[in-house]
């Protein structure tokens, strides 16, 4: 069964499953979906999460009270680190943000009607997390796979090294891994290791007895000691020594720690969350940093995308980042739909973290109410307002620079096949709307998941277009 109150996104799904050799019922509310549970004995469900009035959360209660083995995947175009831990906390199978490939949707499938038939065990279903309180914005399919990795191992003590550049909230994806666990009520310690020398760094892990060093006029209980029961989160995990490598190593394995001067080991119980700015292949390949803590750091490895890789993301950081500044100002500033095109246009090599605090400064040296883009440019040093190339590339033409011809035509080269035909089509036509991509539906004489779809096919990338856009 299909629920959702997108007709053409029913449609595109049921063909979908059709052509897997299976058949499927469509529901657009809460009271058919519950109806037909109780007409048709069904495999699986999709269910979106938001059903016009309904909440697809409800939907999701009623199945589990009275078709419990019944596999619900959750699906939905606003994904968050919250409605994930809601669906998981009310067992949903799994959880799919759209857009997304339809491998991936009959992946899924096929392991629910796996589950169902009794091939595989309940545990290969998202784990049963709390809500999450930390604030992380954004609901592009990258963040959405993110919130998903997080739901899945969040309630588990594997270790997880989390990758990003500098800026991408790797601190906060922790946090939300600590947030989402059992050992939430237990202490979450964060420690930066570059910023200590390897005596240093040793000492504040790992404890040390009296009389060790110099100076060590009293025992001291490390870190992995006074967190037990919780997680500590080592940050920039790649500036550490190699000799201080292999004492975290045989943390990692035996969980015990020697403190500085001891001369008998002590038992810990942490989850370690580490992280680095380091691309994870370029750790693999140094001489620097051991390969086998490497691999048991990595035993879940989430790597964060750049903000300039999701930056459809950025209206929805920008308003977060606004009403928090204009709370803590007294403030009442407002930013232009026109303010926003222009800050997607930016390359933010600082990622989330750069934009956060150029909002707080726009707002605080603001005077007029509205946010233009002098407000940052005036205060903001000039290699941090760098053009996204792949936001930028090959612009659209607006009607009064191109008008387009009486007959709407527009040409192809030939020779071409008939993918390169349709691709240039569709592109003409996300051209002709400015990168409208519902608008370009319509105009095709297509649903916008048949779009999603043939975009995926011909390589055209619909998630990274804009209206200033025409290639992907």
């Amino acid at each position: 069964m299909i629920v959702d109150d997108d007709p053409d996104f029913g449609a595109v799904a049921s063909n979908l499953v059709e052509l897997e050799g299976l058949s499927a019922s469509h529901a657009t509310n809460a009271r058919e979906a519950l109806m037909l549970c109780r007409e048709k004995d069904f495999d699986v469900v999709l269910l979106d999460l938001k059903l016009g009035a309904d909440s697809g959360l409800e939907v999701l209660r009623e199945i589990r009270q009275g078709w419990a083995d019944l596999p619900v995947i959750v699906i939905t175009a606003h994904g968050s680190l919250e409605t994930a831990a809601a669906a998981v906390r009310e067992k949903a199978f799994d959880y799919l943000g759209k857009p997304f490939p339809s491998a991936e949707l009959i992946g899924v499938l096929r392991r629910a009607l796996e589950w169902r038939a009794g091939r595989k065990s309940p545990d290969t279903t998202l784990q049963n997390v709390s809500t999450s309180t930390t604030a992380i914005v954004g609901n592009s399919p990258a963040m959405v796979a993110v919130y998903r990795l997080i739901a899945r191992v969040a309630d588990t003590d594997s270790t997880v090294l989390i990758a990003g550049e500098s800026g991408t909230g790797k601190e906060l994806i922790a946090r939300a891994l600590h947030d989402n666990s059992s050992r939430t009520r237990k202490p979450f310690v964060p420690i930066n290791c570059g910023a200590f020398t390897e005596t240093l760094l040793e000492s504040e892990l790992f404890g040390h007895v009296r009389g060790a060093f110099t100076g060590a006029a009293n025992s001291h209980r490390g870190i992995f000691e006074t967190a037990s029961g919780g997680t500590v989160f080592l940050d920039e995990i790649s500036e550490t020594s190699p000799a201080f490598q292999v004492k975290l190593l045989r943390v990692l394995q035996e969980q015990e720690v020697r403190p500085v001067g001891a001369s008998e080991p002590r038992r810990v119980n942490v989850r370690i969350v580490a992280a680095t700015n380091r691309p994870v292949p370029e750790l693999l390949n140094s001489d620097d940093f051991r390969q086998d803590l490497l691999y048991r750091l990595s035993v879940i490895h989430i790597q964060l995308p750049p903000l300039r890789d999701r930056s459809e993301d950025i209206p929805l950081l920008v308003e977060h980042f606004l009403q928090r500044t204009n709370a803590k100002l007294n403030r009442h500033v407002i930013v232009p739909a026109d303010t926003l095109d222009w800050l997607k246009s930016l390359t933010w090599p600082g990622n989330v973290r750069e934009l956060e605090n150029a909002v707080e400064r726009a707002i605080t040296l603001n005077a007029s109410g509205r946010l233009l883009p002098e407000d940052f440019i005036q205060f903001t040093p000039a290699p941090f307002l760098q053009k996204n190339e792949l936001a930028i590339t090959n612009p659209v033409p607006s009607l009064s620079q191109e008008p387009i011809p009486a007959d709407h035509s527009w040409r192809c080269a030939v020779p071409a096949t008939l993918d390169e035909v349709e691709r240039q089509h569709i592109l003409a036509t996300l051209r002709f709307t400015d990168g409208n991509k519902l608008r370009a539906a319509e105009l095709l004489g297509i649903g916008r998941y048949s779009l999603y779809r043939k975009a995926e096919r011909l390589g055209i990338k619909l998630d990274s277009l804009s209206i200033r856009t025409t290639e992907p």
